[in-house]
C-alpha cells in the first residue's frame, strides 16, 4: 500500500507542474478487458474500468503524459478479488487535426492485487506500452479504442504479463465549466431600436429581415458577407462530415434568396510555402462551390478563388490564431436593378 501511496503522490506531482502550462486536458473514462495468463493464448475475461487524465499541449516534443488509474475484477484466481492499478504514462498521437488519429503510449505504474497469492500472484511494479486510435467529434468528445501490453516487473516466473483491451470516451474539462447557454440562432442585440433579426438595421428600413447571424449587412440590413468555419481533412479539399450541416444551412440560405451573386473565397494558415497555400485555398474553395451545386444552388452564381495565407485576421503564431485564419468567406453581391429598387424604397 505504501507504493500506492508513493505512486499517487506522484500523479499528483505531475498534474501540479504541468497543469499550469496545460490547453484543454481532458478526463476520460473506459471499460475493457483484461488477460492475465498469456503464454499459449491470450484470454481476455476479466471486466475492467478506468480513468484517464490527460495533460494536452506542455511541451515541443508531442508527448502528452497521462494518468490512468485502472480496476480489474478477477476471475482466473480463488482468492483473488481484483487488481487496482495507477500508473504515468507518455502519449504520442500522430495527426491530432485528423477526424481519425492513432497513438502509441508507453509507462510505468504500480498494480495491488486484492487477494494477493505469496509467490504466485503478488504486488508489483509494471512497464506498460501500447496503442490505440482516436475519433475526434466536432463537439470535443473523443472515443478511443486501446490496446496495451502490461509487463509484470518480477522474479517470479509464476505471474504472466498481461494483456489489456479498452474502449472509452474522453472530453476537454471545459465541458464541465458552468457556461450560459446561448442560442446559436440569437443574435447579439446591437441598437436600441426595433431589430428582430438584431442585423444593426432597425426594422423599418431593413429589406432583408430574417438575416442569419454569421451575416454582415449592408445599409438596406441585407446580407453581403459571411465566414464559414467549415473543417477539411488536413492538407486536403475534403470537407470533414461534421462541417457538412453548416455547407446545407448556407445552401438553403442561397435558395432562398435567388437574386444573390456569390463569391466563395479561400483561406489558410501560414504553414507551408506560400505557393502551396494558394493552391490549397482554391481547392478548398472549389469544394464548397462543388457542394453547393450538389445540393441545388445554380452554378451560374457562383465563383470560387483562394487567397492561401495573404490575408490572415490573427496571428499565426499560434494554435487558435492559425485555426481562425483557417476558413471560407463567402461574400454576396447583387444586380444593379436590385440596388436600385432598395434605394427608392428608402426616399
Amino acid at each position: 500500500m505504501r507504493s500506492i501511496r508513493i505512486m499517487a503522490a506522484a500523479a499528483v506531482l505531475v498534474g501540479m507542474t504541468t497543469a499550469t502550462f496545460a490547453q484543454e486536458d481532458e478526463i476520460g473514462i473506459n471499460v475493457g478487458l483484461t488477460s492475465l495468463h498469456n503464454n499459449d493464448s491470450i484470454n481476455p475475461k476479466n471486466i475492467s474500468g478506468g480513468v484517464t487524465y490527460q495533460f494536452n499541449e506542455i511541451n515541443d516534443f508531442g508527448l502528452k503524459p497521462r494518468v490512468d488509474v485502472d480496476y480489474v475484477r478477477t476471475t482466473d484466481y480463488k482468492t483473488v478479488n481484483a487488481l487496482v492499478k495507477g500508473s504515468i504514462n507518455a502519449v504520442y498521437e500522430f495527426g491530432r487535426d485528423n477526424v481519425v488519429s492513432p497513438h502509441i503510449l508507453a509507462g510505468v505504474g504500480y498494480e495491488h492485487v486484492d487477494g494477493a497469492l505469496d509467490h504466485e500472484f503478488e504486488d508489483h511494479m509494471f512497464i506498460q506500452t501500447g496503442a490505440g486510435v482516436t475519433y475526434h467529434q466536432e463537439d470535443g468528445y473523443n472515443f478511443k479504442l486501446e490496446g496495451r501490453l502490461v509487463d509484470i516487473r518480477s522474479s517470479n516466473e509464476n505471474e504472466d504479463n498481461e494483456v489489456v483491451l479498452t474502449a472509452g470516451v474522453s472530453t476537454p474539462l471545459s465541458k464541465f465549466r458552468k457556461t450560459e447557454k446561448k442560442d446559436e440562432n440569437t443574435c447579439p442585440k446591437k441598437i436600441d431600436a426595433p431589430d428582430e433579426d438584431r442585423d444593426g438595421v432597425a426594422d423599418v428600413i431593413d429589406q432583408c429581415p430574417g438575416t442569419p447571424c454569421y451575416f454582415t449587412v449592408d445599409q438596406y440590413g441585407c446580407p453581403i458577407k459571411a465566414t464559414l468555419r467549415i473543417h477539411f481533412d488536413v492538407d486536403k479539399a475534403t470537407i470533414r462530415p461534421y462541417s457538412l450541416p453548416k455547407v446545407e444551412r448556407f445552401a438553403t440560405f442561397l435558395m432562398g434568396n435567388r437574386g444573390t451573386m456569390v463569391k466563395i473565397i479561400g483561406h489558410t494558415d501560414s504553414d507551408a510555402s506560400d505557393a502551396y497555400n494558394m493552391i490549397l485555398s482554391e481547392k478548398r474553395a472549389k469544394a464548397v462551390l462543388n457542394k453547393l451545386v450538389e445540393l441545388g444552388v445554380s452554378p451560374n452564381r457562383l465563383s470560387a478563388e483562394g487567397k492561401g495565407e495573404r490575408m490572415p485576421i490573427a496571428s499565426n503564431a499560434t494554435k487558435s490564431g492559425k485555426s481562425l485564419n483557417r476558413r471560407i468567406e463567402v461574400e454576396l453581391t447583387y444586380p444593379a436593378n436590385v440596388i436600385q429598387a432598395r434605394e427608392h424604397a428608402t426616399k
